[in-house]
C-alpha cells in the first residue's frame, strides 16, 4: 500500500489520494484524476433538491454513458470495506464495462449537508489497490462545521471562510488564478512558476508592472514572514470621490499583494476589488493561509 499520500480539496468536498494521482481534468464540481496508466477516479458532486433518489441517479449516470456501456451498467452491492469507509452517507453501488475500459463506484447522499456525489474508480481490482481505496474513500467529506472551505489543488492550498463563491479558475502552465465573489467584493488567488525565470534578475514591483491585473498603483517593498513582497492598494481619497465611485460600473477600491518564495521558486499573489471600501481584515487573513506547497 502506498505510503504517500496528499490531499485534495475543491468547492467543497476534500479527500486523500496517493501522491502519484494527478488532477487531469477539473472543473466546478468535477475532477478527473490520473497515474501514469491513466484515468483512476472521477468525482462529481452538488447540491440535492426535494427528495433524492439512488435509482434516478443511476439512470442518469447510465444515459452520460455511451451506449456500449449503457447496456451493461448495473446496480452493484457495495463490498463491506466501501460501506464501513462511506458509513456517514447513503450509499448505493454501481458497476460498468465498456469496450476500452471498467468502473465502478457509489453513489454518496449527505443527509446533514445535502449534497450527493458519485465516485468511481476505473480498472482496481487487486487486494492491495482495493486498501488504497478505502482509505481514499474513507477520507470523503463534503462539509465541515466550521464555516471554513480547504481549497487544495496541484501545488496551492488556502483555506477560506465558506461564504467565499468560487466565480472563477483557470490553471494555465506556470500560471493559476482562482476567483471568488463575498457579497459586492471580489477576491482573486494568483500563483506564477517558475519565479526565478519569470522575474529574470527584476524585483517584484518590476514583475507587476508586467502583469496587467497588477499594473496599476504604485507597489512598496516590503518584507513578509521572511519573504520579497510588495503591497499597494488604491481607494478614492475625498469623501465626494467615494460617493462618486458607488456610481461607477467598476471597482474604485483595489488591494494588492504579491510575494516570492524562494525557496519554494514561486511568486503568489492577492488581488480583490470592489466598488466599496474592502474587508483588510479577511483579505490578509487569506495572506496568511495562502501557501504553495
Amino acid at each position: 500500500m502506498t505510503e504517500n499520500w496528499k490531499q485534495v480539496a475543491w468547492n467543497g468536498v476534500c479527500f486523500k489520494t496517493p501522491a502519484e494521482w494527478e488532477i487531469a481534468q477539473i472543473d466546478s464540481r468535477h475532477l478527473i484524476l490520473e497515474n501514469e496508466t491513466g484515468p483512476v477516479m472521477e468525482v462529481k458532486w452538488g447540491p440535492v433538491r426535494g427528495r433524492f433518489s439512488h435509482k434516478a441517479h443511476l439512470k442518469r449516470l447510465a444515459a452520460l454513458h455511451s451506449r456500449s456501456v449503457k447496456s451493461r451498467i448495473a446496480e452493484w452491492y457495495l463490498p463491506p470495506h466501501w460501506q464501513a469507509a462511506l458509513s456517514d452517507f447513503e450509499t448505493s453501488g454501481f458497476l460498468w464495462q465498456g469496450e476500452a475500459a471498467i468502473g465502478r463506484g457509489a453513489i454518496l447522499f449527505c443527509p446533514a449537508c445535502r449534497n450527493a456525489a458519485l465516485i468511481q474508480f476505473f480498472r482496481y481490482n487487486s487486494s492491495e489497490r482495493e486498501k488504497v481505496l478505502s482509505t481514499v474513500l474513507k477520507s470523503y467529506r463534503d462539509h465541515r462545521q466550521d464555516g471554513l472551505m480547504l481549497w487544495s489543488v496541484f501545488d496551492i492550498r488556502v483555506t477560506l471562510p465558506e461564504t467565499l463563491k468560487l466565480i472563477k479558475f483557470r490553471f494555465d502552465t506556470g500560471k493559476f488564478e482562482l476567483g471568488f465573489a463575498h457579497g459586492r467584493q471580489s477576491t482573486y488567488l494568483h500563483r506564477w512558476a517558475p519565479a526565478a525565470a519569470l522575474l529574470g534578475g527584476t524585483d517584484l514591483i518590476g514583475f507587476a508592472r508586467k502583469v496587467p491585473e497588477f499594473s496599476e498603483g504604485q507597489p512598496q517593498p516590503l518584507t513578509l514572514d521572511g519573504c520579497d513582497a510588495v503591497a499597494w492598494r488604491i481607494k478614492p481619497e475625498s469623501d465626494w470621490q467615494r460617493k462618486m465611485s458607488r456610481l461607477k460600473v467598476n471597482p474604485s477600491f483595489f488591494w494588492y499583494r504579491l510575494w516570492h518564495e524562494e525557496k519554494k521558486n514561486r511568486i503568489l499573489g492577492i488581488r480583490s476589488e470592489s466598488k466599496y471600501p474592502l474587508d483588510s481584515q479577511l483579505l490578509d487573513q487569506i495572506y496568511t493561509d495562502y501557501e504553495s506547497v
